[in-house]
């Protein structure tokens, strides 16, 4: 932990970005006294699941700025560090991530969705369960609970439901505007 704390306070202005992944089931008390101690500042997230990219803890993985997984190991491994400042490299020379913009060293915080996940129906009767991000020419664009984005036509939607996303979209818009 100490070597990804000193990681982190050396690189996040890079456009570093660690998550830590609690994998073991520990509480939120035991979590936070090792956190303190390690003077933690990346976030810490538990109840981790999904895909593994191996067996054993601790286990990096290291992702360049398209979403490519570029190491996956222990981080005491040479390759690790190096990853990192492949990726960090690669990253200054692009002149950052892919559709987001490098602000003050740090990627801008996630946007939230105009309407959090939630089942949606559509005009044959169908459920769709997702989060909507935008509305944008008579289409709306989708996160569903897989992380896939899609846009969907506003119109294929129930009548309910075109008009709960509309008005999302007029409060986002006079929000924009305050």
């Amino acid at each position: 932990m100490p070597h990804l704390v000193q990681m982190d306070k050396r690189n996040r202005k890079k456009g570093l970005v660690i998550i830590g992944a609690e994998v073991q089931n520990s509480g939120d008390d035991a979590i936070k006294k090792i956190t303190d101690e390690n003077k933690v500042e990346f976030t810490i997230t538990k109840g981790v699941s999904g895909p593994s990219t191996g067996r054993g803890i601790p286990r990096a993985v290291v992702f360049d700025a398209t979403g490519q997984i570029v190491f996956s190991g222990h981080p005491a491994d040479d390759k690790f560090e190096r990853a990192v400042k492949k990726a960090l490299s690669a990253l200054k020379k692009s002149g950052g991530a892919p559709g987001s913009e490098v602000a003050g060293g740090r990627l801008p915080p996630k946007k939230e969705p105009l309407v959090a996940q939630r089942e949606w129906t559509n005009s044959e009767g169908k459920k769709i369960k997702a989060a909507v991000l935008a509305v944008e020419g008579g289409k709306v664009k989708f996160k569903l609970s897989n992380g896939n984005t899609v846009d969907y036509p506003l119109d294929k939607l129930s009548e309910d439901d075109q008009e709960s996303i509309n008005e999302a979209a007029d409060e986002a818009k006079k929000a924009a505007n305050s």
